[in-house]
């Protein structure tokens, strides 16, 4: 079983829909190239390795790539330097399509994207889990069937542990979410009495009214 993640506090760069937009074309462009070549993972798998382990680890290297005021020919040279004799002749040329058009600042998503076509390419769902403490084998297992069972594909489970919840359980499906944690449910029924408060005061006034002696 995979080991799950715990959270961490961090501010994440949410896309807007046009920028995922975009990068759901250079996605759809990879994986057409990516579907013809010997072997389409591999191809997959050089991608993440990229953004992982050349932009991750050099965030100077990322920096070039994202700036408006590098020409895409000096970005066309830094790839040819540090990936000519590693990577395959697909994966430069999609690299220089991507910044010909400005769009290397995008390369996350579009991994993420194009990790998401792959799956579905298997019969593959990627399904998030939160979870407040660490699921057993028996739970986890019974988990992935039941979701086998209601999606009618292979899930691959992403479980995060987040104590936040208290307890029950978040499952994220692409858009979807399913959230039946402790945390939410308490959450709803904070709002609840406020809300019937706010009622009660606005339609009933002289309930809260001090009668003076």
């Amino acid at each position: 079983m995979p080991k799950p993640e715990q959270v961490q506090p961090r501010h994440e760069t949410v896309m807007d829909v046009t920028e995922e937009q975009i990068a759901r074309v250079y996605a759809q462009a990879f994986m057409g190239v990516a579907n013809k070549a010997a072997d389409t993972g591999s191809l997959v798998d050089e991608l993440e390795s990229f953004v992982t382990d050349v932009l991750t680890r050099f965030p100077r290297f990322e920096q070039v790539f994202r700036s408006g005021l590098v020409s895409h020919e000096h970005k066309e040279g830094v790839i040819d330097r540090v990936l000519g004799r590693q990577a395959s002749k697909e994966m430069l040329n999609f690299l220089k399509v991507v910044s010909k058009h400005g769009r290397l600042g995008l390369l996350r998503p579009i991994l993420k994207l194009a990790k998401q076509l792959y799956a579905q390419q298997r019969g593959l769902t990627d399904v998030h889990v939160r979870v407040a403490k660490e699921l057993g084998s028996a739970l986890q297992s019974d988990l992935q069937e039941h979701l086998r069972k209601t999606l009618g594909r292979e899930p691959v489970l992403h479980i995060t542990v987040d104590p936040a919840l208290i307890g029950g359980i978040i499952v994220q499906v692409g858009d979807r979410v399913f959230d039946a944690s402790v945390h939410t449910r308490l959450e709803h029924a904070r709002r609840n009495i406020v809300d019937r408060a706010t009622e009660i005061i606005e339609t009933q006034p002289e309930r809260f009214m001090l009668v003076s002696e």
